[in-house]
């Protein structure tokens, strides 16, 4: 095995190395917090052209062809649409069989996007203490809240009063009993930007960006609740007639009255701008050798990353509203891969990434009050969050010209997001921000297909697929990409 390059051998050792050192160093190149839209895309271009490395592939290809392709700059602009209206929740679906004795559903079934963390209780409003200095549930002893308190629990087996309910017993497991269901519409129109720059040899830079208009629409507000059951079922139970009259049917006036905006939102706003550096090589692997082994370039590449939010963060009040990009928490990481590039066929490969995020503070942040609540919590306080890592794993298959002009790639891709730190800026027992951040962890796995025609040496159209595989606490979003790609 010999190289071309004197030089070549040295890069990998550094590569190789740096691989090794990656969990104890920069954070990994960057995917998103956004469980809607987990890793964006810009392009629709293969690893060769991201990098600035086509031309140099072709000198072992098409070297006639090399001699037109361009390497110093690529432009690339990419409208796209994003779908979705199913999600898979954090710990599988209760399945309603029977009240009192609910049974997990398959793996495979998906939900509501708004049921993502558990469908929305309204009987766990009542539920927990009060915070530091208030005495009565929002809207005061004539609020709502404070009304179905008094039709449900102060006739009950064992009476409670307001700010010392925490019994799991009229909490239905399977979600029903005092539950609503929001089947969610959610679309993303818009276009991204990349620029990619060949600085001095193995050495680039990338910078992304794009704007982007969110709509998520309640399509139905789904009532669960048995207007003929009593839960639990015993004599003093609380009846299903009565959570409707004082719970149910008084949704909008309970949200107006904790402040919350259950309406539908539709945002227009610029999306996470990022700034990357990378190198790469190729190695010419087995050129002088005669005795059957495989012709292929070995492609080692490294890429650190930052990005930012020019996009205010979502508003968390807006119960409905989608987050762009990273919900204005700043970002770093670094890539690092190997490809395989084998002259006469085709070009396999893989990489990992690491995210990191970097904390950020909240003013009026819905925040539980009981373990019981779910989507919906009656009181708020200024936090500190701490987003958890992401972890990416990435395998490719690509083929450069295999039909003409027509190039296609293909990644598989599984991402993990770690569980987010929640921090009350200001100590009180009533919350339990760790609640929240138990529903904060979430797992997708997708597929990138991509086929890219050259019009031109240095002019090309594309058309990238991203296919959902499956999720736990993730959308199961689809997304259609058409670029344009321009190389100088």
């Amino acid at each position: 095995m010999t190289y071309v390059k004197s030089n070549n051998t040295h890069y990998l050792y550094i590569l190789l190395i740096s691989m090794l050192c990656i969990s104890n160093t920069i954070r990994t190149e960057l995917s998103s917090l956004a469980k809607n839209d987990p890793y964006p895309l810009f392009s629709t271009l293969d690893l060769g052209s991201k990098y600035l490395l086509t031309k140099e592939q072709l000198l072992y290809k098409e070297p006639e062809l090399a001699e037109k392709k361009k390497n110093r700059l690529n432009v690339s602009i990419t409208p796209f649409g994003q779908n979705a209206s199913r999600g898979k929740t954090i710990k599988g679906l209760i399945c309603p069989v029977n009240l009192g004795d609910p049974i997990p559903c398959p793996d495979e079934a998906d939900v509501p996007l708004g049921d993502l963390v558990g469908r929305t209780g309204m009987i766990p409003l009542l539920y927990g203490q009060f915070p530091e200095g208030i005495t009565s549930y929002p809207g005061g002893p004539t609020g709502y809240l404070t009304q179905a308190f008094n039709a449900l629990f102060t006739s009950i087996s064992t009476p409670s009063t307001p700010g010392n309910l925490n019994t799991e017993l009229y909490i239905d497991p399977a979600q029903l009993f005092g539950y609503f269901s929001f089947p969610i519409e959610y679309r993303k129109r818009g276009v991204r930007f990349e620029l990619d720059v060949r600085l001095y040899k193995d050495f680039g830079m990338r910078l992304q960006g794009g704007v982007s208009s969110i709509r998520q629409v309640v399509e139905n507000t789904i009532n669960l609740t048995d207007n003929d059951v009593m839960f639990p079922n015993e004599t003093l139970g609380i009846s299903g007639a009565t959570v409707n009259q004082v719970l149910m049917k008084q949704l909008d006036n309970i949200a107006t009255e904790i402040g919350i905006d259950l309406g539908n939102v539709i945002q227009t706003s610029s999306e996470e701008v990022r700034l990357n550096f990378f190198w790469r090589d190729a190695i010419d692997m087995n050129s002088d050798i005669e005795n059957g082994w495989a012709h292929f370039l070995l492609i080692p590449y490294c890429e650190v990353a930052a990005g930012f939010s020019p996009s205010k963060a979502r508003n968390p009040n807006q119960h409905f509203a989608a987050p762009f990009a990273n919900n204005g928490h700043t970002s770093v990481g670094i890539t690092a891969g190997m490809n395989f590039d084998f002259v006469q066929t085709i070009e396999i490969g893989g990489e990992v990434g690491f995210t990191h995020f970097f904390k950020r503070n909240f003013c009026n942040y819905p925040i539980p009050t009981s373990q019981f609540q779910t989507e919906l919590f009656p009181f708020k306080a200024d936090i500190s969050l701490q987003p958890g890592n992401n972890w990416y794993f990435l395998a490719r298959i690509a083929a450069y010209h295999f039909l003409g002009n027509l190039s296609m790639h293909f990644e598989w891709v599984v991402l993990d997001h770690k569980q987010d730190t929640i921090c009350l800026q200001k100590d009180d027992p009533a919350f339990k921000p760790e609640v929240l951040a138990h529903t904060t962890t979430f797992k997708t796995k997708f597929g990138n297909a991509a086929l890219n025609y050259d019009i031109a040496p240095n002019i090309g159209l594309g058309f990238l697929w991203q296919i959902p595989f499956s999720q736990r606490n993730a959308y199961r979003s689809s997304t259609i990409m058409v670029g344009a790609n321009f190389t100088f």
